[in-house]
């Protein structure tokens, strides 16, 4: 297939990261694939638009003029603010459009989606959020871990047990509550947080972590991180899905996260991973101490679930949606 990705963010993130994975995937299975963004984009893009605004009409007329001499099959737009530019570019022309929603709040009506031809979700709740469009057709496709690039690495836990919460520091994602946990515990436990955040937040967070065995570690590398703890929190209060959880899993590090989002559709609780309510602290620090009479069962479990997860299993059902439209 003749395949078209747009993604206009200039940064680096996980939506990113996710454009470049898939292109990559689907040109090794022989796929002709094209990326549009922005000059300078993270993305590396083979062809570059301005895509200065979601109402940019010259980037429309551009991007239009691309696709209809491209003779593409699918073209496929990753962030909201290039679905509207995308399917003004191609409609009525051949291609199948298809967008992928990452985040877990509604998407904004537009009369434009009408002439979506397909929608990914990468969990069901946000296939729910997308029910009002009354999309021709939508699909549950996760998204995934390289398994290739996280070892399996099962670690005699240290003393004391060292927890670990990684990424955005921020009120959403539940670092409160993961220090409020820590209260809970006692000297026995050790708790690493790992990321960067907005400045008066995090003096905030450090005022309340005064005492207890909570250390900021700011920006690091994963396997070295995973090899540091011994359990991974994901805390947040919503998770839209939750990469990190599947690279703690596949890496042989157990794993406690909200039943909120993302975690769902990815942990079976008490089996590969636990889940708690969001905003628990008590449930939360009751799970810390409960899970090391299971832990091995947990970590080897959790690996064979992200087989399921992994990009050379999951790529091909992106592939199977694109051919069904």
């Amino acid at each position: 297939m003749h395949i078209l990705q747009v993604s206009s963010p200039l940064q680096l993130g996980g939506g990113e990261t996710h454009v470049i994975e898939l292109t990559q995937a689907l040109r090794q299975r022989g796929h002709d694939v094209v990326v549009a963004g922005r000059p300078g984009s993270a993305v590396k893009p083979d062809v570059e638009f301005p895509f200065r605004n979601a109402l940019d009409l010259g980037t429309v007329r551009r991007l239009r003029r691309f696709i209809k001499e491209g003779s593409f099959d699918i073209v496929h737009a990753h962030v909201a603010r290039d679905y509207p530019l995308t399917l003004a570019a191609a409609r009525n022309l051949a291609p199948k459009v298809v967008l992928t929603r990452h985040l877990l709040y509604p998407v904004r009506s537009n009369f434009l989606y009408k002439h979506v031809d397909g929608w990914i979700a990468p969990t069901t709740q946000i296939l729910t959020t997308l029910a009002k469009l009354k999309p021709r057709a939508s699909v549950v496709i996760p998204n995934w871990v390289d398994l290739e690039k996280f070892t399996f690495k099962p670690h005699i836990p240290h003393e004391p047990l060292t927890l670990g919460l990684l990424g955005q520091i921020s009120p959403h994602k539940g670092h409160d509550d993961a220090v409020e946990a820590m209260r809970l515990l006692g000297p026995k436990f050790r708790l690493l947080i790992a990321g960067k955040g907005e400045s008066n937040y995090l003096d905030g967070l450090r005022a309340k972590s005064a005492g207890l065995p909570v250390d900021f570690v700011g920006f690091v590398e994963l396997p070295e991180f995973f090899d540091a703890i011994d359990v991974l929190l994901v805390p947040s209060w919503e998770e839209p899905f939750g990469i990190v959880v599947l690279e703690g899993m596949a890496s042989g590090v157990p794993v406690i996260a909200t039943a909120a989002g993302g975690p769902l559709d990815i942990i079976r609780s008490g089996v590969d991973g636990i889940l708690v309510p969001p905003r628990d602290p008590k449930a939360r620090a009751h799970a810390i101490t409960s899970i090391s009479e299971r832990r091995d069962g947990m970590i080897h479990a959790a690996r064979q679930r992200m087989q399921d997860f992994d990009i050379r299993n999951v790529v091909p059902r992106v592939e199977a949606f694109y051919r069904a439209l």
